[in-house]
């Protein structure tokens, strides 16, 4: 299956700030494509077997999710590493938000949200909130900001999701889905999400971890 040719990181954010998302214009935002939504052209296919394909091929569509990018609050902002700067090692931010434009294929009932892709949306978070992690592990440690033996990202996977629906969510409109670190304890990743629109308006909330496994027990 093709993936639909997406608009540019770029012209994405544009987008979104023309519709009001005025965060993605804060300097110390980076702003990003999550892994379902990486160029097409960067990533080889045998790999996308293993990779997010609902959100890559099904929901890519114009009339579903067209436009899906993210952001996180720059960690290497200061050019001086800190020591202690990063305390809950692996992880470099704790937070991400995943900004959408969410669209009439994604119905359920009454014009609104299907609550299984409202479900999917917040596992995203969680899971964007991990594999950026992973990438910015390796950015610290090639910069010094922390040791080469800093504990590194695993792989993982969803364990729990403790969803309340708060309301229903009309459509066409901007969504943010917003995913932070509680705590990490020992296997288990702790996270809070939330679905808001662009002006903090909550539809729904997610209390959620993942567990890290090993290669050799898929």
């Amino acid at each position: 299956m093709a993936q639909q040719k997406l608009d540019s990181l770029d012209a994405q954010k544009e987008f979104f700030i023309s519709q009001g998302v005025t965060i993605l214009q804060e300097p110390s935002n980076v702003v990003f494509f999550p892994a379902s939504r990486e160029n097409q052209d960067l990533v080889d296919e045998k790999a996308l077997t293993s990779r997010d394909r609902l959100f890559r091929y099904l929901l890519s569509t114009e009339r579903a999710i067209p436009r899906l990018i993210g952001f996180f609050k720059d960690p290497f902002e200061d050019t001086t590493p800190a020591p202690g700067q990063f305390t809950d090692l692996p992880f470099i931010v704790k937070s991400i938000t995943l900004v959408l434009d969410i669209h009439e294929d994604v119905h359920g009932f009454n014009a609104t949200v299907n609550g299984g892709i409202i479900c999917a949306l917040m596992d995203e978070a969680m899971g964007t909130l991990l594999t950026q992690n992973n990438v910015l592990n390796e950015q610290a440690k090639a910069k010094g900001y922390i040791p080469a033996v800093s504990p590194a990202m695993t792989l993982a996977a969803t364990a729990t999701m403790n969803v309340k629906y708060s309301r229903p969510i009309p459509t066409p409109q901007i969504l943010l889905v917003t995913a932070s670190l509680i705590q990490v304890e020992g296997r288990s990743m702790s996270m809070r999400v939330t679905v808001t629109n662009k002006d903090g308006k909550e539809y729904a909330s997610c209390n959620g971890s993942f567990v890290s496994f090993s290669r050799a027990k898929m």
